[in-house]
This record gives C-alpha cells, structure tokens and sequence, in this order.
C-alpha cells in the first residue's frame, strides 16, 4: 500500500527544511574568515560561550552539546565578572589565506588556574596544544611568552573548531587575539620593549630610594622602597614576567601573588602615608584610619585559607581604591596647613586614584575597558606616581632643612637677645650695689631707693635666668622685661644723677618727671611681667584684669606705687592669688590690689602706713623693714594722688591709689 503524503504533512516538511537551512546559514555565518591578524573585538563577534556550573563537562560532554547550548558572548571580549564555575568557549575559524599555515591564539592574560586550548578538525580529529592546571610551571607553555599564547597550524582553506576550557580565581575576562607568526613577534618585541622602559624606570627610583636610606637613615625611604617595590611586583604579576622570571615553578603561588602585592601595595602605601604625614602625632582620626586600612588588607591575605580567593580579589580592587583616596583626603586635609611640603605626595595620589579607579569601574561596575589600555595606564600612573612620591620625600626634607635653618637662625637671636640682656642685668646689679654702698649719705632717699628696687628685681632676675636657662622665649617675654629694665633703670638713674638732693627732699628726682598720658593697662601689665616668677616661687596667682583706661600720671611715680603694693601682696600672702585691676571712683580712677592674706583692719591699716613700723602678724609671715606702705602714702601725697583701704572684704586685704581721670 502506498504511503499518501497529506498537504500538511508538506508544508510542515518543507517548513522543517526552511529552518534547517537557516540554522545551518547562521551557522556558516559565525565561522571567522581569517585573512590576517584578527583583534580581540573582532574575535568576539565570533565566539559562543558555555557556563559548566558543576565543573565536571569533560570534552566529549561540550562536543555532544545541542549547537543551541553555546550562546553569542555579550561583551566585546569573554568577561563573565568573578564566578567559581567552568568557562567554555568555542570559535569556528577558516583559513581565507593563500600562503599562511602558522598562526597564533593570543590570549592577553598571563595565568589561569585550568586553562586547555582543543582544536578540532573537520574529519573529527581533536588536537590540545594548551594543557594547564594549577600544578602547572611555567615550563609547559607551549611558547614562552608572559601571557599565553598557543601555535595553531591551519592550512590555506581549511576551516576548525576551536574550544577554550578555563576556570579563575580572579577575573574571568579573557580577551583573543588571533595573530600570524610574524604579527606576533612585533607586538613581543612591542610589549618587551615597553616593559623593560617601564621595569627599568622603576627599578632606578627604587634604587635611588636605597641609597637615600643608607646615606641619610631615614626610615620613609625604606618605606618608600617597599611601596613602589609591591607597585612594581603587581604589575609584573598582571603582565605575566613575574612568572616566568621570578617564581616559575611555584603556580600555585602565582595563583594569589596578585593578592600579596596589591596587600602589600595597601600596607606599605599606609605606613608610608603615615611616616610623611606625620599622623600619629598631627591627625590621630587619621592615622586610626590608615591602621584600619593596613590591618584590613593583612586580614585579607590571612583570610585566603578560608575564603575563596576570587571573593578576596575582587574586594581587594575596592579596598585598595578607599585605601588610594584616603591617602589622598589626609594629604590635602594636611596641605591646608603646609601646603609646601606635601605637595608632591598630594598629587602622587590623586594619579593613583584613576588608576585604581579605572579598575573599580571595569571590575566593579562591568564598564567594558580594553586590558592593554588598563595595564597601560597603570604603568604610566605608577610611574608617574611613584616619581611624585620621590619628588615628595625630598621636597619634604628641603622644606624641612630651610625651616631647620631658620630654627637655628631664630636660636640665634634668642641667644644674642639673652646676651643683652644678662648684660644689662649684670650693669643693673653693678649700678644696685652703687646705690646700696651710697645708702650711708642718702639715708631715706637711699632706702626708699632699695625698698623700690629689692622686690622688682628679684623677679626680674628670676625672668632672664629662666629664659637664660631654656634658651627660648617669647617676644612678648622679652619685650615685658624690657619695660621692667626700662623702669628699673630709670628709677635707679634718677636717683643716682640727683646725688645733690636736698636731704628734706628725698623724692625731688621723681618730683621733677613730666605727666604723661599712658594706658593704665601697660602698667599692670609690665608689673604683672616683672613680679610673675616672684609669685611662681610661692606658688600664688597673679592677675591683672585688663583695663581700656587711661590717665594724665606721672609713669614712674604709679610704677613705684603699685611695685610696693604688689611687693607686699606677695611678701604677706602665703597662698591663693593676688589681683591688680582699675576702678572708676566718681571722676577718680582707682588703681586697685587684692590679696588672700591674712587681711587688715581699717586702724592695722593706719598703723602700717607709718613709717618702719611692723604690724605683729607681719612679722609672723614675712621678713621686713615696714617702709612698704609708708613710701607708698609719700610718694602718693607728694603727687596729689591718695592711697586708701578697701572695706567690706571677707577676706585678705584691698589697698588703692586714686588718680585723675582723662580731662579731670
């Protein structure tokens, strides 16, 4: 009986037939013609990927797959972000050529942890020209080249199936090239070329950063040295010469060496940031941090033992970019103050941050970034990096040497400053002893003279030996001692020059000093100055408070006033605090002194005030000749000023002297 062949079952043969071709005519339309070197975008509009989550497809298994198993990559390169599973890539290429039979896979990666390269021919036949696991050294490669690259001999016309096996513990990007023997050889040389310019600038800064650390001692050189020597592994790990030169026969080591030195490349970049900015001592918040940052990336070496190593490598490109930018941040937080110094280092930084940057965006982000120009701008910002970074260490100690200079210089007056001065007290003390051999003649102007002049220069001395001692000092320092000289000589000069005083006029030399209009305030100040290191050595406050008045006085006469009265505020004061301060009193100005002593009553006030005469509890604090408060009551009368008792304190004594105000 003959088959009868419907109208449906016809068009849904020929409906079968119409798919088959198509499906066979999309397939002819992803084999690569190769006709020359092909790129690595060009070979990726050609290539299918498939994703072995289990990672135990063998060969036979990817073979066997349905032709729809294998999908278009999506990327312009293979780059499937940070997965623990099996890649599978497949190419389908045909040799276009007429002459050229020796080609080369160019793979633009140094190291896989499972990479095999099969070729499978048209009659079936497979051939694995790349067999390596991570046991592998790098002796097996099947050419010797940093990255991997594999021969693949296709003659004129003839077509193959090219599969790539590979798993990572880092990133899964992958780009191919597809290269003649000749075209090979020129980007080697290309690449070996640039590596070695790279290598070889490098490798002078760290070499100059050693001989700084033996010729000066300093220890940033050192740390210096191991920064750009992390810097200079990382990159020859991420192009592949680290192994094949430095550890060929340790892959297992090159399987995380990029986590070592990009920790390391943290650490010492932290240690090295701490040491320039001097952060432990000038911004402890920061320095917290920058410890944060090195023990962050110590833990993450450790933590290799029991976190996959792709986890850790890829937050080790996001630590590294907040470890660049802080370092960053704390150079411009310090440029503020001394923006000189860490110039440099500021912008040393700023180029490593668009270079760790760059990598956070194509590892973090998927930003689709050729490898070549990410290598490549990691070696031009390195280098730059690392100059600044040298530049910096030593702009720093010029900076450092000029302000050392002007610290000596500074010393220098300091001690010329002191000098001057020792040598006007030594003329002080010699006209002193003048006017103490001279006391025989001038029996009370002579002891007013040494009353006025004892006290004062007591503290006075005490000043300049301090001063003396510790080789510094303020020029406020030095110019309040000043004005105490000035009043000191002053009083002394006057004295002496008038040797033909009448002997009833004991105070005409200071009748005869013109009124002046003087802010009352620089009096207590310069009193304050010339009795601190007197109240120091008993351990008691002296205090002034500051005062905008002024007054029609007669300089010398108020300095001698107040000299006795805070004389004696000291003298009786065996602890607490003394206070000089201006008071208005009606059209008058009071210029007032406080203490905490024992205190006085209105008649031991009138007792004190004549002459040589010691109250009993005067002689229980202090030794004296009681002429304090009596010279006090002359000099104020002489000069139509008046002295009067505070009333009404708990505690201590109140004594003040009134004076004119402005325009009274």
């Amino acid at each position: 009986m003959k088959r009868c062949i419907t109208l449906p079952g016809r068009l849904l043969a020929l409906l079968l037939a119409i798919m088959v071709h198509a499906v066979a005519a999309q397939a002819d339309e992803r084999i690569l013609d190769l006709q020359g070197p092909v790129s690595p975008d060009r070979v990726g509009d050609f290539m299918d990927f498939f994703i072995d989550e289990g990672r135990d497809l063998e060969l036979a298994n990817i073979i066997a797959l349905n032709e729809n198993s294998f999908e278009p990559i999506k990327t312009q390169v293979p780059d499937f972000g940070y997965t623990d599973a099996t890649i599978w890539l497949r190419l389908r290429v045909q040799n276009r050529t007429d002459e050229t039979s020796d080609w080369r896979l160019y793979f633009q990666e140094n190291f896989k942890q499972i990479f095999h390269v099969f070729v499978v021919r048209p009659d079936a036949s497979v051939e694995h020209p790349l067999a390596q696991s991570i046991d592998s050294p790098f002796t097996t490669r099947p050419i010797a080249d940093p990255e991997v690259v594999v021969p693949l001999t296709l003659a004129p016309q003839q077509r193959a199936t090219i599969l790539v096996q590979y798993w990572t513990e880092g990133s899964t990007n992958l780009p191919l090239s597809i290269e003649t023997a000749e075209t090979y050889a020129g980007i080697a040389a290309k690449k070996a070329a640039k590596n070695f310019v790279f290598y070889g600038m490098m490798l002078i800064m760290i070499t100059i950063a050693l001989l700084a650390l033996f010729v000066f001692r300093q220890a940033i050189f050192a740390a210096y040295t191991a920064y750009a020597g992390c810097t200079l592994l990382y990159l020859m790990h991420s192009d592949g010469v680290a192994f094949q030169y430095l550890w060929p026969a340790f892959p297992l080591f090159n399987s995380f060496a990029s986590v070592v030195t990009g920790a390391g490349y943290i650490i010492f970049g932290a240690i090295f940031a701490r040491m320039f900015l001097n952060t432990a001592r000038e911004n402890p918040v920061i320095d917290r941090v920058l410890l944060a940052l090195i023990g962050v990336a110590a833990l993450m070496v450790l933590s290799t033992v029991v976190i996959p190593t792709t986890i850790i490598k890829k937050y080790l490109i996001l630590v590294a970019l907040i470890s660049v930018l802080t370092y960053a941040v704390a150079g411009l937080v310090v440029a503020r103050r001394r923006f000189r110094q860490v110039r440099f280092y500021v912008v040393a930084w700023l180029g490593a941050a668009l270079s760790a940057g760059l990598m956070a965006v194509r590892h973090w982000l998927g930003v689709e970034v050729s490898q070549e120009f990410q290598y490549d701008s990691m070696r031009v910002v390195m280098v730059f990096d690392a100059l600044m970074m040298g530049m910096a260490i030593f702009d720093r100690y010029s900076q450092l040497r000029i302000e050392h200079q002007k610290a000596l210089q500074a010393s220098l007056d300091v001690a010329q400053r002191n000098l001057a001065m020792s040598k006007r007290l030594r003329d002080l003390e010699t006209r002193y002893q003048l006017a103490v051999r001279t006391s025989a003649r001038r029996d009370r102007m002579i002891e007013n003279t040494i009353h006025d002049l004892r006290q004062p220069l007591h503290a006075l001395r005490l000043a300049v030996h301090d001063i003396a001692r510790s080789g510094s000092g303020s020029s406020k320092n030095h110019a309040s001692i000043g004005q105490s000289f000035d009043y000191l000589e002053k009083l002394v000069s006057d004295h002496l020059e008038n040797t033909g005083a009448s002997a009833d006029d004991p105070e005409s030399c200071t009748g005869a000093q013109d009124t002046t209009d003087m802010s009352l305030d620089e009096v207590l100040a310069s009193i304050r100055e010339m009795f601190l290191p007197d109240a120091r050595e008993k351990g008691l406050s002296l205090t002034y408070v500051p005062t905008s008045q002024r007054g029609p006085v007669k300089p010398l006469v108020i300095m001698r006033i107040v000299t006795n009265l805070v004389a004696n505020a000291i003298k009786y004061t065996q602890s607490g605090k003394v206070l000089m301060g201006v008071r208005c009193r009606g059209d008058k100005l009071g210029i007032e002194v406080h203490d905490t002593g024992a205190g006085l009553t209105s008649t031991d006030f009138e007792d004190a005030c004549r002459r040589a005469v010691r109250l009993e509890q005067a002689d229980r604090e202090a030794v004296g000749n009681g002429f304090g408060l009596a010279i006090v009551i002359e000099l104020a009368e002489r000069h139509g000023y008046r002295v009067y008792h505070v009333e009404g304190r708990n505690n201590g004594t109140g004594i003040g002297v009134e004076v004119p105000l402005m325009g009274t």
